[in-house]
């Protein structure tokens, strides 16, 4: 065979491997985006998460990556399958993520008053609160830090929730009564400008 020949079989060999590896490469795609709708789907998300798990932690930059952008249009559903994940995992690296949504509920939007039944019904229905419990000391010690930057009073009830739920925090317990004794003053002086505003109404 000449140079002409030769260079001509392997330009063809070169280009029947690659229609070979291509069906692979677009394979893994398909299966990555059929298991987001799966964790994004209430009714298969369980068994994604069993199956992530199953994995250790090989997902895990996969679904960090969901996390920065979401690949499926219910984003909403996707970031309750993300917090179970990451809380099963106890994913640290997560710990942001769940920060910055820590009080969205599972129902995407929709409360149930979680807050007047018991610590587990609360737990499951603020996935991100679930899953920093399951995370543990590190995930306490970021919400203390991120706790005076929180304007939000769903998401200061949701952080003193889970710091008490946590156990192996030396500095959980002084958190907890500072945040107390700030609400205690707080009600003082409101109490006393409700009183001041009822006797001024009432001497007009």
């Amino acid at each position: 065979m000449d140079l002409k020949g030769r260079l001509l079989a392997r330009l063809t060999e070169g280009y029947i491997a690659t229609l070979v590896l291509l069906p692979v490469a677009g394979c893994t795609h398909v299966n990555d985006l059929a298991l987001a709708n799966s964790l994004a789907n209430d009714t298969t998300r369980q068994a994604a998460v069993a199956s992530i798990v199953a994995s250790d932690r090989s997902k895990v930059p996969l679904l960090l990556s969901w996390a920065r952008k979401s690949p499926v249009a219910d984003e909403c559903g996707l970031f309750s399958g993300l917090a179970d994940a990451f809380g099963q995992l106890k994913t640290r690296e997560a710990i942001p993520f769940l920060i910055e949504d820590l009080s969205e509920y599972r129902s995407c939007g929709a409360s149930f008053a979680p807050w007047l039944n018991g610590p587990k019904v609360i737990e499951w229905n603020l996935p991100a609160v679930g899953a920093l419990i399951k995370i543990g000391p590190e995930a306490s010690k970021a919400l203390i830090a991120a706790f005076p930057k929180m304007t939000k009073e769903e998401d200061r009830r949701a952080a003193v929730f889970v710091v008490s739920r946590i156990n192996g925090v030396p500095e959980a317990g002084a958190f907890l009564q500072s945040v107390l004794d700030q609400a205690n003053r707080e009600r003082y002086w409101a109490e006393k400008a409700v009183k001041s505003l009822r006797e001024n109404s009432a001497g007009r």
